[in-house]
């Protein structure tokens, strides 16, 4: 009788245990595990300010890191580990695991599409060139470039410019390829190149830090076969999981005052945002 009661007992038991945790998940107390629950996040990032960069303090910012810790922050993780790398082989860390998250600038292109996942772009961009002062070659264009019998144009290795003015037909031997864009402006100032290729917000900043021996060639055309570019942050392909909270969290952070106050002082206004966010 004793283990006939027993045994009531434990049924009784388990069964009002199993109804208070039906009423406990309809209730909707149980939370979804957070997107990213492995403690670490590293992110790759290039030196090419305004895009990317480490202040003299020590601090990691440009208009790619600051929105990846405003959504990084809404994804719960609790740590960021920043990793330089070259521009050209970004990509290749990334997909050699080396990094979680690529917030480098990183325009979207199709090729590029075809290695990684691509979020939601954050920041929309056209393209500039850097010039000596006074613009000595009077360049206003990427095809003023390429048309120049000897023009060397200085690039970033594995850019969007480098594929842009190969296309329009100037001789590889004409490139002056730079692993950064530090590099770049050294090339123009010592006079290895004419011009540097590369977005404009870069080249604004570039010119800044010239004390005056380089200048943004101005007026300057944008190339009719380069659109404005749009950057965004790059994953691995098996990570759709994280690209979809990333964009989520995209969703909300873009345009917002909070991010606005971080990168407008690096030259991202309102006519930077990129046209999803335009459309809301």
């Amino acid at each position: 009788m004793n283990k006939i009661w027993g045994y009531i007992a434990v049924t009784l038991f388990f069964a009002a245990g199993t109804l208070l945790a039906l009423v406990y998940l309809r209730s909707g107390s149980v939370q979804p595990s957070p997107p990213w629950a492995g403690g670490e996040i590293r992110v790759g990032y290039s030196s090419e300010p305004p895009y990317a960069f480490r202040t003299p303090a020590g601090e990691v910012t440009g208009v790619g890191p600051e929105t990846a810790k405003a959504v990084l922050a809404r994804l719960g993780a609790p740590r960021i580990r920043w990793v330089l790398l070259d521009f050209g082989q970004a990509l290749a860390a990334l997909e050699a695991g080396q990094i979680d998250l690529l917030a480098n600038g990183l325009f979207i292109t199709s090729e590029r599409a075809g290695r990684v996942l691509f979020s939601l772009p954050y920041a929309r961009v056209g393209q500039s060139l850097l010039v000596r002062q006074g613009n000595p070659r009077k360049l206003a264009s990427y095809e003023d470039v390429a048309a120049a019998p000897d023009a060397v144009a200085a690039v970033l290795d594995g850019s969007v410019e480098e594929t842009a003015l190969l296309a329009m037909g100037l001789p590889r031997q004409r490139l002056f390829v730079v692993p950064d864009p530090g590099a770049g402006l050294a090339a123009v100032r010592s006079g290895r190149a004419d011009c540097l290729a590369l977005s404009g917000p870069t080249v604004r900043w570039l010119a800044g830090e010239s004390q005056g021996e380089a200048e943004e060639a101005k007026p300057f055309v944008q190339p009719a076969a380069l659109p404005a570019g749009e950057s965004a942050f790059a994953l691995r392909k098996a990570d759709a999981r994280l690209a979809e909270a990333v964009n989520d969290a995209l969703r909300d952070v873009v345009g917002s005052q909070g991010l606005a106050a971080r990168i407008e002082p690096l030259g991202f206004g309102r006519q930077n945002l990129p046209l999803w966010s335009l459309s809301r």
